[in-house]
């Protein structure tokens, strides 16, 4: 069983804080896109496919941080962040959760179900048999594409309650700046 490491916790509640703003200031007229033009950022999550439709990307701290957000017209919301530990702009690549480079990734999925939140993620050292794929396919200081997959968790302590799967994910999208 993998141990709790604590390196990097002010990463994992950074990450957090700012999908949690990102997704709480964002509502359905704010930037919306009509997926025209390419603009994506879609998934298949659990048994049902999600086309995200106002969906964002930006660099943090000048680049250390790239993080893409789609929220579905329904609510649903799905983020990704990879942090270059290096401090250095994060490049087109392929990340993989918990391999042993400079990089960290945190993807969060949210959504109602029953009228209760739930919150599934996958980040950087957890205890939880989650797991996440990111590759960034193209990219410049105001353009991403790439595409991802994973098995996101919602846990406690040292317990997996629940998993969700995603698959044939993709994006493309402009990117703006903190």
């Amino acid at each position: 069983m993998q141990m709790l490491n604590f390196k990097r916790p002010i990463f994992i509640m950074l990450a957090l804080l700012f999908t949690t703003l990102t997704i709480s200031s964002c509502s359905k007229d704010d930037n919306e896109t009509n997926n025209e033009g390419g603009v994506h950022l879609k998934a298949k999550i659990g048994s049902k496919d999600h086309n995200f439709n106002n969906v964002r990307a930006r660099w943090i701290e000048g680049g250390a941080y790239l993080e893409i957000t789609g929220i579905t017209t329904s609510g649903e919301a799905l983020s990704i962040t990879v942090l270059n530990n290096a401090g250095k702009r994060v490049p087109v690549g392929k990340y993989i959760l918990d391999d042993a480079t400079d990089f960290d990734i945190l993807s969060t999925y949210h959504t109602m179900e029953n009228g209760i939140q739930k919150n599934f993620s996958a980040s950087t050292e957890t205890v939880w048999n989650d797991a996440f794929e990111l590759e960034i396919t193209k990219q410049n200081n105001t353009y991403v594409e790439g595409k991802f997959s994973g098995t996101l968790v919602i846990g406690a302590g040292l317990t997996t309650l629940q998993t969700i799967t995603v698959e044939n994910g993709s994006f493309s999208t402009p990117i703006g700046n903190e």
